[in-house]
Protein backbone atom coordinates (compact mmCIF):
# COMPACT_ATOMS: atom_id res chain seq x y z
CA UNK A 1 0.00 0.00 0.00
CA UNK A 2 2.46 2.50 0.55
CA UNK A 3 4.78 2.37 -2.58
CA UNK A 4 1.52 2.35 -4.21
CA UNK A 5 0.65 5.49 -2.43
CA UNK A 6 4.25 6.54 -3.09
CA UNK A 7 4.19 5.56 -7.09
CA UNK A 8 0.29 7.53 -6.88
CA UNK A 9 2.08 11.27 -5.63
CA UNK A 10 5.01 11.50 -8.19
CA UNK A 11 2.28 10.85 -10.64
CA UNK A 12 0.18 13.66 -9.30
CA UNK A 13 3.57 15.67 -8.58
CA UNK A 14 3.93 15.37 -12.48
CA UNK A 15 0.37 16.12 -13.62
CA UNK A 16 -0.18 19.02 -11.06
CA UNK A 17 3.36 20.51 -12.26
CA UNK A 18 3.71 20.09 -15.58
CA UNK A 19 0.38 20.59 -16.67
CA UNK A 20 -2.86 18.74 -15.96
CA UNK A 21 -6.30 18.17 -17.86
CA UNK A 22 -8.36 15.86 -20.30
CA UNK A 23 -8.45 12.03 -19.69
CA UNK A 24 -8.72 9.07 -22.69
CA UNK A 25 -7.78 9.80 -26.04
CA UNK A 26 -9.90 12.81 -27.78
CA UNK A 27 -9.84 13.64 -31.72
CA UNK A 28 -8.98 16.92 -32.39
CA UNK A 29 -8.09 19.56 -35.00
CA UNK A 30 -7.20 21.93 -32.75
CA UNK A 31 -4.24 23.59 -33.60
CA UNK A 32 -2.35 24.67 -30.18
CA UNK A 33 0.37 26.74 -29.56
CA UNK A 34 3.33 27.34 -31.13
CA UNK A 35 5.89 25.37 -30.22
CA UNK A 36 9.19 26.04 -28.78
CA UNK A 37 11.80 23.32 -28.15
CA UNK A 38 14.22 23.97 -25.17
CA UNK A 39 12.73 21.03 -23.17
CA UNK A 40 14.18 18.21 -25.31
CA UNK A 41 17.19 17.08 -24.33
CA UNK A 42 17.15 14.23 -26.54
CA UNK A 43 20.09 16.06 -28.79
CA UNK A 44 22.90 18.48 -27.54
CA UNK A 45 22.00 20.21 -30.64
CA UNK A 46 21.41 24.18 -30.27
CA UNK A 47 17.71 25.50 -30.48
CA UNK A 48 18.47 29.11 -30.89
CA UNK A 49 17.67 31.12 -34.03
CA UNK A 50 15.39 28.47 -35.23
CA UNK A 51 17.96 26.01 -36.08
CA UNK A 52 17.88 22.18 -36.85
CA UNK A 53 17.51 19.64 -34.39
CA UNK A 54 17.08 15.75 -33.72
CA UNK A 55 13.78 14.95 -32.07
CA UNK A 56 13.68 11.60 -32.76
CA UNK A 57 15.63 9.28 -30.34
CA UNK A 58 19.19 8.57 -31.64
CA UNK A 59 18.95 5.18 -29.32
CA UNK A 60 16.34 4.17 -32.20
CA UNK A 61 13.45 3.22 -29.35
CA UNK A 62 10.12 4.63 -28.99
CA UNK A 63 11.42 6.91 -26.28
CA UNK A 64 12.24 10.19 -25.41
CA UNK A 65 13.66 12.30 -22.36
CA UNK A 66 13.63 15.81 -21.26
CA UNK A 67 15.61 17.91 -18.26
CA UNK A 68 13.12 15.75 -16.24
CA UNK A 69 12.12 12.07 -17.11
CA UNK A 70 12.26 9.68 -19.70
CA UNK A 71 9.43 8.25 -21.83
CA UNK A 72 9.01 4.73 -23.23
CA UNK A 73 6.65 2.60 -24.70
CA UNK A 74 6.26 -0.98 -23.82
CA UNK A 75 7.53 -3.45 -26.55
CA UNK A 76 5.95 -6.47 -24.83
CA UNK A 77 1.72 -6.44 -24.97
CA UNK A 78 -0.85 -7.54 -22.64
CA UNK A 79 -4.58 -8.08 -22.97
CA UNK A 80 -6.76 -5.43 -22.41
CA UNK A 81 -9.73 -5.53 -20.24
CA UNK A 82 -11.71 -5.77 -23.57
CA UNK A 83 -9.81 -8.83 -24.93
CA UNK A 84 -7.88 -5.80 -27.09
CA UNK A 85 -4.14 -5.85 -26.77
CA UNK A 86 -2.21 -2.89 -25.65
CA UNK A 87 1.31 -1.46 -24.79
CA UNK A 88 2.08 0.82 -22.08
CA UNK A 89 3.77 4.67 -22.04
CA UNK A 90 6.00 4.74 -19.23
CA UNK A 91 8.13 7.32 -17.44
CA UNK A 92 11.36 7.14 -15.57
CA UNK A 93 11.50 10.34 -13.15
CA UNK A 94 14.85 11.84 -12.25
CA UNK A 95 14.33 13.91 -9.60
CA UNK A 96 12.72 11.14 -7.53
CA UNK A 97 14.37 8.14 -9.25
CA UNK A 98 11.01 5.94 -9.56
CA UNK A 99 9.50 4.47 -12.47
CA UNK A 100 6.21 4.55 -13.33
CA UNK A 101 2.75 4.00 -15.33
CA UNK A 102 2.46 7.44 -17.01
CA UNK A 103 -0.96 7.65 -15.10
CA UNK A 104 -2.39 9.42 -12.41
CA UNK A 105 -5.94 7.84 -11.66
CA UNK A 106 -5.86 6.30 -7.99
CA UNK A 107 -6.57 2.54 -8.07
CA UNK A 108 -6.39 2.56 -11.42
CA UNK A 109 -5.26 -1.24 -13.09
CA UNK A 110 -3.95 -0.05 -16.39
CA UNK A 111 -5.54 -2.33 -18.15
CA UNK A 112 -7.81 -0.20 -20.32
CA UNK A 113 -7.81 2.31 -23.03
CA UNK A 114 -9.55 4.80 -20.76
CA UNK A 115 -5.70 4.81 -18.79
CA UNK A 116 -3.90 7.33 -20.25
CA UNK A 117 -0.72 5.14 -19.70
CA UNK A 118 -2.19 2.46 -22.26
CA UNK A 119 -2.05 2.37 -25.59
CA UNK A 120 -3.62 0.51 -28.47
CA UNK A 121 -1.40 -2.03 -30.13
CA UNK A 122 -4.16 -1.67 -33.43
CA UNK A 123 -3.48 2.22 -32.96
CA UNK A 124 -0.17 2.18 -31.90
CA UNK A 125 1.57 -0.32 -33.87
CA UNK A 126 4.53 -1.85 -31.23
CA UNK A 127 8.45 -0.71 -32.08
CA UNK A 128 7.50 1.77 -35.07
CA UNK A 129 5.85 4.34 -32.96
CA UNK A 130 7.76 7.29 -32.47
CA UNK A 131 7.89 9.51 -28.94
CA UNK A 132 9.22 12.88 -28.94
CA UNK A 133 8.87 16.49 -27.08
CA UNK A 134 8.01 19.68 -28.57
CA UNK A 135 7.98 22.98 -26.11
CA UNK A 136 5.66 22.22 -23.14
CA UNK A 137 4.12 19.14 -25.18
CA UNK A 138 4.75 15.14 -25.74
CA UNK A 139 3.96 13.83 -29.32
CA UNK A 140 3.24 10.82 -30.38
CA UNK A 141 3.75 9.27 -34.13
CA UNK A 142 1.43 6.14 -35.00
CA UNK A 143 3.52 4.39 -37.99
CA UNK A 144 4.13 1.48 -39.59
CA UNK A 145 7.09 -0.84 -39.76
CA UNK A 146 9.06 0.71 -42.90
CA UNK A 147 9.17 -2.48 -44.57
CA UNK A 148 11.84 -0.79 -47.34
CA UNK A 149 14.79 -2.52 -49.06
CA UNK A 150 13.04 -5.74 -47.27
CA UNK A 151 12.48 -9.39 -48.90
CA UNK A 152 10.20 -11.94 -47.65
CA UNK A 153 8.08 -15.44 -48.94
CA UNK A 154 4.65 -15.79 -49.43
CA UNK A 155 2.35 -13.47 -49.45
CA UNK A 156 2.33 -9.14 -49.18
CA UNK A 157 -0.18 -6.69 -48.67
CA UNK A 158 0.34 -5.19 -52.35
CA UNK A 159 -1.96 -5.76 -55.34
CA UNK A 160 -0.91 -8.63 -57.92
CA UNK A 161 0.51 -5.66 -60.28
CA UNK A 162 3.23 -4.81 -57.65
CA UNK A 163 1.35 -1.71 -57.48
CA UNK A 164 1.09 -0.19 -53.05
CA UNK A 165 -2.07 -1.13 -51.29
CA UNK A 166 -3.61 1.35 -49.01
CA UNK A 167 -2.40 0.53 -45.32
CA UNK A 168 -3.23 2.29 -41.94
CA UNK A 169 -1.49 6.02 -42.18
CA UNK A 170 0.35 7.32 -39.74
CA UNK A 171 -0.86 9.93 -37.49
CA UNK A 172 0.71 12.38 -35.15
CA UNK A 173 -0.76 12.99 -31.57
CA UNK A 174 -0.31 15.00 -29.21
CA UNK A 175 -0.45 14.99 -25.43
CA UNK A 176 0.54 16.59 -21.74
CA UNK A 177 3.89 15.70 -20.29
CA UNK A 178 1.86 13.78 -17.36
CA UNK A 179 -0.22 11.90 -20.52
CA UNK A 180 -3.41 13.52 -20.01
CA UNK A 181 -5.32 14.96 -22.73
CA UNK A 182 -3.88 12.85 -25.64
CA UNK A 183 -5.22 14.30 -28.97
CA UNK A 184 -4.98 13.14 -32.64
CA UNK A 185 -3.96 16.08 -34.64
CA UNK A 186 -2.40 15.41 -37.88
CA UNK A 187 -3.23 12.50 -40.18
CA UNK A 188 -0.94 11.28 -42.90
CA UNK A 189 -1.77 10.24 -45.98
CA UNK A 190 -2.63 6.50 -45.94
CA UNK A 191 -0.43 5.67 -49.31
CA UNK A 192 2.67 7.29 -47.94
CA UNK A 193 4.83 5.33 -44.97
CA UNK A 194 7.16 7.73 -42.48
CA UNK A 195 10.46 7.03 -42.77
CA UNK A 196 11.87 7.13 -38.72
CA UNK A 197 13.88 10.27 -38.45
CA UNK A 198 11.74 13.15 -36.93
CA UNK A 199 13.79 16.46 -37.44
CA UNK A 200 11.98 20.02 -35.70
CA UNK A 201 12.98 23.73 -35.67
CA UNK A 202 10.80 26.28 -33.66
CA UNK A 203 7.41 25.81 -35.80
CA UNK A 204 7.42 22.28 -36.56
CA UNK A 205 8.41 18.95 -38.28
CA UNK A 206 10.29 17.51 -41.09
CA UNK A 207 10.16 13.85 -42.08
CA UNK A 208 10.62 11.95 -44.82
CA UNK A 209 7.57 10.36 -46.73
CA UNK A 210 7.55 8.06 -49.55
CA UNK A 211 5.57 5.50 -51.39
CA UNK A 212 6.28 1.24 -51.01
CA UNK A 213 5.49 -1.11 -53.80
CA UNK A 214 5.84 -4.80 -53.74
CA UNK A 215 7.76 -6.99 -56.35
CA UNK A 216 7.03 -10.30 -56.62
CA UNK A 217 9.74 -12.75 -58.11
CA UNK A 218 8.38 -16.71 -57.63
CA UNK A 219 7.84 -16.90 -53.81
CA UNK A 220 9.59 -14.15 -53.18
CA UNK A 221 8.11 -10.39 -52.71
CA UNK A 222 10.70 -7.41 -52.58
CA UNK A 223 9.57 -4.13 -51.23
CA UNK A 224 11.01 -0.85 -52.52
CA UNK A 225 10.06 3.09 -52.42
CA UNK A 226 9.61 5.52 -54.70
CA UNK A 227 8.29 9.09 -54.31
CA UNK A 228 10.56 9.98 -51.61
CA UNK A 229 10.11 13.39 -50.10
CA UNK A 230 11.45 16.19 -47.23
CA UNK A 231 8.18 17.55 -45.95
CA UNK A 232 7.58 19.96 -43.43
CA UNK A 233 4.52 20.00 -41.23
CA UNK A 234 3.60 23.34 -39.58
CA UNK A 235 2.38 23.24 -36.12
CA UNK A 236 0.80 26.20 -36.28
CA UNK A 237 -1.32 25.72 -39.02
CA UNK A 238 -1.38 22.14 -39.19
CA UNK A 239 -0.42 22.13 -42.84
CA UNK A 240 2.04 19.72 -44.72
CA UNK A 241 4.08 21.06 -47.21
CA UNK A 242 7.01 19.11 -49.52
CA UNK A 243 10.31 20.76 -49.64
CA UNK A 244 11.98 18.89 -52.24
CA UNK A 245 12.29 15.12 -53.73
CA UNK A 246 15.19 13.16 -52.37
CA UNK A 247 15.96 11.79 -55.47
CA UNK A 248 18.92 13.72 -56.74
CA UNK A 249 19.46 12.05 -59.77
CA UNK A 250 23.07 10.52 -58.82
CA UNK A 251 22.24 6.95 -57.82
CA UNK A 252 22.68 7.35 -54.30
CA UNK A 253 19.52 6.58 -51.57
CA UNK A 254 20.44 9.85 -49.40
CA UNK A 255 19.43 9.01 -45.44
CA UNK A 256 19.24 11.71 -43.09
CA UNK A 257 21.61 11.19 -40.11
CA UNK A 258 21.77 14.34 -38.43
CA UNK A 259 21.19 18.26 -38.76
CA UNK A 260 22.95 21.31 -37.55
CA UNK A 261 21.99 25.22 -37.88
CA UNK A 262 20.27 25.32 -41.28
CA UNK A 263 21.84 21.88 -43.04
CA UNK A 264 20.75 18.63 -42.72
CA UNK A 265 23.29 15.72 -42.82
CA UNK A 266 23.05 13.22 -45.58
CA UNK A 267 24.68 10.14 -45.95
CA UNK A 268 24.31 7.72 -48.76
CA UNK A 269 25.98 4.81 -50.96
CA UNK A 270 27.76 5.94 -54.55
CA UNK A 271 28.18 2.48 -56.37
CA UNK A 272 29.44 5.03 -59.25
CA UNK A 273 25.92 4.14 -60.94
CA UNK A 274 22.70 2.32 -60.82
CA UNK A 275 22.78 -1.59 -59.48
CA UNK A 276 19.91 -3.45 -60.31
CA UNK A 277 18.05 -5.23 -58.10
CA UNK A 278 19.25 -8.49 -59.04
CA UNK A 279 22.83 -6.92 -57.45
CA UNK A 280 21.00 -5.55 -54.35
CA UNK A 281 19.79 -9.31 -53.49
CA UNK A 282 22.70 -11.33 -54.44
CA UNK A 283 24.49 -11.16 -51.72
CA UNK A 284 28.25 -12.01 -53.24
CA UNK A 285 27.45 -9.90 -56.20
CA UNK A 286 26.59 -7.25 -53.46
CA UNK A 287 29.16 -7.54 -51.26
CA UNK A 288 31.52 -7.25 -54.07
CA UNK A 289 30.23 -3.85 -55.17
CA UNK A 290 29.87 -2.32 -51.80
CA UNK A 291 33.71 -3.02 -51.28
CA UNK A 292 34.05 -0.71 -54.04
CA UNK A 293 31.76 2.05 -53.53
CA UNK A 294 32.03 5.15 -51.15
CA UNK A 295 30.21 6.22 -48.42
CA UNK A 296 29.51 9.87 -49.04
CA UNK A 297 28.52 12.72 -46.81
CA UNK A 298 26.51 15.80 -47.73
CA UNK A 299 24.74 19.06 -46.28
CA UNK A 300 21.07 19.55 -47.37
CA UNK A 301 19.70 22.83 -47.41
CA UNK A 302 16.07 23.00 -44.91
CA UNK A 303 15.11 25.38 -48.60
CA UNK A 304 15.83 22.06 -50.36
CA UNK A 305 18.35 22.26 -53.62
CA UNK A 306 20.91 19.79 -54.08
CA UNK A 307 23.42 18.08 -51.71
CA UNK A 308 26.60 19.33 -50.95
CA UNK A 309 28.90 16.50 -50.64
CA UNK A 310 31.69 17.28 -48.08
CA UNK A 311 33.01 13.75 -47.09
CA UNK A 312 33.61 10.80 -49.12
CA UNK A 313 35.01 7.64 -47.69
CA UNK A 314 36.12 4.44 -49.52
CA UNK A 315 33.78 1.11 -48.10
CA UNK A 316 36.53 -0.76 -48.14
CA UNK A 317 37.15 -0.50 -44.98
CA UNK A 318 34.39 0.04 -42.05
CA UNK A 319 34.15 4.03 -41.42
CA UNK A 320 31.97 5.72 -38.99
CA UNK A 321 31.19 9.61 -38.46
CA UNK A 322 29.74 11.82 -35.76
CA UNK A 323 28.53 15.20 -36.22
CA UNK A 324 29.12 17.98 -33.03
CA UNK A 325 28.46 21.83 -33.89
CA UNK A 326 29.83 22.38 -37.29
CA UNK A 327 32.74 19.69 -37.32
CA UNK A 328 32.11 16.30 -38.61
CA UNK A 329 34.65 13.81 -37.03
CA UNK A 330 35.19 10.90 -39.15
CA UNK A 331 37.03 7.56 -38.52
CA UNK A 332 38.12 4.09 -40.52
CA UNK A 333 39.08 0.67 -39.74
CA UNK A 334 41.95 1.82 -41.72
CA UNK A 335 44.07 3.27 -39.55
CA UNK A 336 43.84 4.84 -35.53
CA UNK A 337 43.05 8.35 -36.78
CA UNK A 338 39.91 10.42 -35.78
CA UNK A 339 39.53 13.39 -38.16
CA UNK A 340 37.79 16.51 -37.59
CA UNK A 341 36.16 18.20 -40.32
CA UNK A 342 34.91 21.69 -40.72
CA UNK A 343 31.84 21.39 -42.77
CA UNK A 344 31.95 25.14 -43.61
CA UNK A 345 34.84 25.77 -44.34
CA UNK A 346 36.21 22.04 -45.67
CA UNK A 347 39.45 22.45 -43.31
CA UNK A 348 40.23 18.96 -41.55
CA UNK A 349 42.50 18.12 -39.08
CA UNK A 350 43.80 15.08 -37.09
CA UNK A 351 42.09 15.12 -33.63
CA UNK A 352 44.08 12.27 -32.17
CA UNK A 353 44.90 8.89 -32.63
CA UNK A 354 43.11 5.92 -31.17
CA UNK A 355 42.88 2.24 -31.87
CA UNK A 356 39.30 1.89 -30.62
CA UNK A 357 37.97 4.52 -32.82
CA UNK A 358 34.89 3.13 -33.83
CA UNK A 359 32.54 6.74 -33.28
CA UNK A 360 29.03 5.49 -31.91
CA UNK A 361 27.46 8.31 -30.25
CA UNK A 362 28.43 12.17 -28.19
CA UNK A 363 27.79 13.09 -24.71
CA UNK A 364 28.56 16.84 -24.95
CA UNK A 365 31.95 17.52 -26.30
CA UNK A 366 32.92 13.88 -25.89
CA UNK A 367 33.03 11.50 -28.69
CA UNK A 368 32.27 8.23 -27.75
CA UNK A 369 34.17 5.30 -29.00
CA UNK A 370 34.39 1.39 -28.90
CA UNK A 371 36.74 -1.36 -30.60
CA UNK A 372 35.66 -2.04 -33.93
CA UNK A 373 35.77 -5.58 -32.76
CA UNK A 374 32.51 -4.94 -30.38
CA UNK A 375 32.45 -8.41 -28.76
CA UNK A 376 36.30 -8.16 -27.87
CA UNK A 377 36.60 -5.14 -25.55
CA UNK A 378 33.03 -3.84 -24.11
CA UNK A 379 35.00 -0.43 -22.82
CA UNK A 380 33.92 2.96 -23.86
CA UNK A 381 36.56 5.47 -24.75
CA UNK A 382 35.79 9.22 -24.57
CA UNK A 383 37.72 12.14 -26.22
CA UNK A 384 37.65 15.42 -25.48
CA UNK A 385 36.68 17.41 -28.94
CA UNK A 386 37.97 20.72 -27.58
CA UNK A 387 41.37 18.99 -26.42
CA UNK A 388 42.03 15.71 -28.08
CA UNK A 389 42.13 14.01 -24.84
CA UNK A 390 41.17 10.39 -24.43
CA UNK A 391 39.94 8.73 -21.16
CA UNK A 392 38.31 5.46 -20.94
CA UNK A 393 35.89 3.69 -18.45
CA UNK A 394 36.21 0.18 -16.53
CA UNK A 395 32.16 0.78 -16.28
CA UNK A 396 29.94 -2.36 -17.61
CA UNK A 397 27.32 -4.33 -17.42
CA UNK A 398 26.69 -5.37 -13.28
CA UNK A 399 25.02 -8.48 -15.30
CA UNK A 400 27.42 -9.91 -17.56
CA UNK A 401 30.17 -7.66 -18.25
CA UNK A 402 28.59 -6.18 -21.41
CA UNK A 403 29.28 -2.59 -22.65
CA UNK A 404 26.98 0.30 -20.94
CA UNK A 405 23.26 1.31 -23.00
CA UNK A 406 23.25 4.57 -23.63
CA UNK A 407 19.11 5.75 -23.03
CA UNK A 408 19.53 9.59 -22.80
CA UNK A 409 21.39 12.66 -22.20
CA UNK A 410 20.90 16.27 -19.94
CA UNK A 411 23.46 18.83 -19.77
CA UNK A 412 25.05 17.03 -16.81
CA UNK A 413 23.86 13.56 -16.73
CA UNK A 414 23.65 10.72 -18.61
CA UNK A 415 20.97 8.14 -18.26
CA UNK A 416 21.97 3.93 -19.12
CA UNK A 417 21.50 0.67 -18.45
CA UNK A 418 23.59 -0.85 -15.62
CA UNK A 419 22.17 -4.08 -15.06
CA UNK A 420 19.53 -6.78 -16.72
CA UNK A 421 17.27 -9.33 -14.37
CA UNK A 422 18.20 -12.02 -17.09
CA UNK A 423 18.79 -15.76 -16.75
CA UNK A 424 21.89 -16.87 -18.86
CA UNK A 425 21.30 -19.33 -20.78
CA UNK A 426 24.70 -20.90 -20.89
CA UNK A 427 25.46 -20.25 -24.88
CA UNK A 428 26.64 -16.74 -24.72
CA UNK A 429 22.94 -15.38 -24.71
CA UNK A 430 20.69 -14.16 -21.79
CA UNK A 431 16.68 -13.66 -21.54
CA UNK A 432 16.21 -10.31 -20.30
CA UNK A 433 13.36 -9.99 -18.29
CA UNK A 434 14.16 -6.20 -17.40
CA UNK A 435 16.87 -3.25 -18.47
CA UNK A 436 17.77 -1.59 -15.33
CA UNK A 437 18.45 1.98 -15.44
CA UNK A 438 20.21 4.47 -13.67
CA UNK A 439 21.37 7.86 -14.21
CA UNK A 440 25.46 9.24 -13.33
CA UNK A 441 27.04 12.31 -13.62
CA UNK A 442 29.07 12.73 -17.29
CA UNK A 443 32.06 13.38 -15.13
CA UNK A 444 31.66 10.39 -12.96
CA UNK A 445 30.99 8.72 -16.21
CA UNK A 446 34.04 9.48 -17.66
CA UNK A 447 36.37 9.46 -15.06
CA UNK A 448 34.79 5.43 -14.11
CA UNK A 449 33.56 6.41 -11.01
CA UNK A 450 30.52 4.02 -10.26
CA UNK A 451 28.59 6.38 -8.73
CA UNK A 452 24.88 5.26 -10.13
CA UNK A 453 22.11 7.16 -8.78
CA UNK A 454 19.27 3.79 -9.78
CA UNK A 455 15.95 4.46 -11.20
CA UNK A 456 13.61 1.86 -9.05
CA UNK A 457 12.03 0.37 -11.91
CA UNK A 458 8.97 -1.21 -11.92
CA UNK A 459 8.38 -1.81 -15.81
CA UNK A 460 10.75 -3.94 -18.25
CA UNK A 461 12.62 -1.08 -19.09
CA UNK A 462 12.22 -1.39 -22.59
Amino acid sequence: MKKQFVLFMIAALICSSLCGCGGKTETSDSTGKNPDSQQNMGSSKSSEDGDLRLLSNRYGKSACNTVNGYYYLTMETMKLRDDSYGTHLMYMDFASGQEIYLCSTAGCRHDSLDCPSVFSCDEFPVSSTLLFVFGDDLYILSREYDSDGSVSQGSANFGDDGSSVESKPAVLYRANPDGTGRKKIFTFDAALTLEDKIIGNDTGIYVITKKLSSDKDGNQTYTTSSERKLMFLNFGSLSLSEICSMDFGDNISWQIIDCCQNDFLLCGTDFGREITRDETWNDDVHKELYKNSFEVYALLNREGGKPKEIAKLTNRYENSVKLLGDSLYLSSSENQNIEALDIRTGEKKTLCALPQNFLMDTLGDMLCCRDWNLSQDPAWYFVDTKSGEITSTPLVNLCNGWSLDFRGETETDVLFIYEYDATDNHDGSYEIHQYRHALISKKDLFNGRDNYRKIEMIGPGY
